[in-house]
């Protein structure tokens, strides 16, 4: 090939190239240019703006319902079941025969020893006499006097055998279901029935130790259950553990239920808020305007940034709730918007658009 030819097909190569690589770097710029004024559509959210109120304080705590008095009633000595005087369910009162064991044997025994020691007794009295008329030794009559004692001693043991066989109701109360038929041969420890006193409960709850400082006796509690719905029940702090669990962190508070509140069984479970007596300024807002992360709670206000609505996020401090409100103590001011809805999908920056179309909770007002 010529060298004509040859500088012919390299300029074309080069005119190529030429072409490629300024093709390439216009698409680019264009991609980049169309990239850069794009926009997102803005995000659909639900918003209110705050407003400031003051709120009493207290401490959201999670607990159940104890008896006053509760306990496994059993039996203190082992024997034969020979009457059961109750019914699963059953309310007995202090002191009721509620289980009766076969004590024919004490009985008999007991009835031997009272012979023995009547016979002591007579004894005794004998040795008296002749130490008057010194027809005795004092040490005779010392004998008659332990022989007495001993056989007293015995007699006042078979008596106690006796009144164990006869199982008792320790307080008044409802019995639960009891574990025992007639015949059963039971021993020392077996439970017999469960006895729970009536219309007499605690609550017993658990609130973080640094609420420890604010604790007082006497300070009122509401609670709730589910089984009751949206029913309120009271009670009064009773009681506060002077020391918070190694583990929890947590102090128990036991409170004493009043009125109502008592048809509630032990070991419910219930939800319940203690009022702590003074009130604090606060910001309330909807619970679902609230995200929760391991950094702290926040939540999302819009401000108008070059004529468009965008999210900024805050973190804030969460006080006393209550229903469906959060209040806010402090990182949320008076008279910002803010978000109530798709917080996931946004972050610093996002343009949203506020659609009140979903009415807020009755409550917010």
């Amino acid at each position: 090939m010529s060298k004509k030819a040859i500088s012919i097909v390299l300029a074309v190569v080069v005119l190529i190239l030429l072409f490629v690589f300024g093709f390439n770097s216009f698409k680019n710029h264009m991609i980049a240019k169309k990239i850069s004024e794009y926009k997102a559509p803005a995000v659909s959210v639900t918003a209110i703006t705050s407003k400031k109120d003051s709120w009493e304080q207290n401490i959201q705590a999670v607990g159940q319902i104890t008896s006053k008095q509760s306990t496994e009633v059993t039996s203190q000595i082992s024997g034969q079941v020979k009457a059961i005087n109750f019914n699963s369910g059953q309310t007995v009162n202090k002191g009721d025969v509620i289980v009766q064991l076969d004590d024919s044997l004490l009985q008999a025994k007991y009835r031997s020893q009272l012979a023995k020691q009547k016979l002591a007794k007579i004894e005794l009295q004998r040795q008296v006499k002749l130490l008057k008329t010194k027809s005795t030794a004092k040490n005779s009559v010392d004998k008659a006097q332990a022989q007495y004692d001993a056989e007293s001693a015995d007699l006042a043991y078979i008596k106690s055998q006796i009144d164990f066989m006869s199982i008792k109701a320790p307080f008044a109360g409802k019995l639960g279901i009891r574990t025992i038929d007639l015949g059963d041969y039971i021993n020392p420890g077996a439970l017999i029935v469960e006895l729970e006193s009536i219309n007499d409960n605690f609550i017993d709850i658990s609130v973080s130790e640094d609420f420890q400082p604010q604790l007082a006796l006497g300070q009122k509690v509401t609670f709730t259950n589910d089984a009751y719905g949206d029913k309120t029940f009271s009670a009064i702090v009773s009681a506060i553990q002077p020391s918070s669990d190694e583990q929890s962190h947590n102090i128990s508070v036991r409170a004493e239920v009043e009125g109502d509140g008592n048809q509630l069984v032990s070991g419910m479970y219930i939800n319940a808020k203690i009022t702590l007596g003074s009130e604090v300024a606060i910001v309330p807002v909807p619970k679902v305007a609230i995200s929760y992360s391991l950094y702290g709670d926040s939540v999302f206000v819009v401000k108008n940034e070059n004529g468009q609505q965008v999210v900024e996020q805050k973190l804030v401090e969460i006080g006393p709730r209550k229903d469906d409100l959060v209040g806010i103590v402090s990182g949320l001011e008076r008279g910002e918007i803010v978000v109530t809805s798709n917080q996931q999908q946004l972050k610093k920056g996002t343009v949203v658009k506020i659609n009140n179309s979903t009415p807020f909770p009755k409550t917010f007002k």
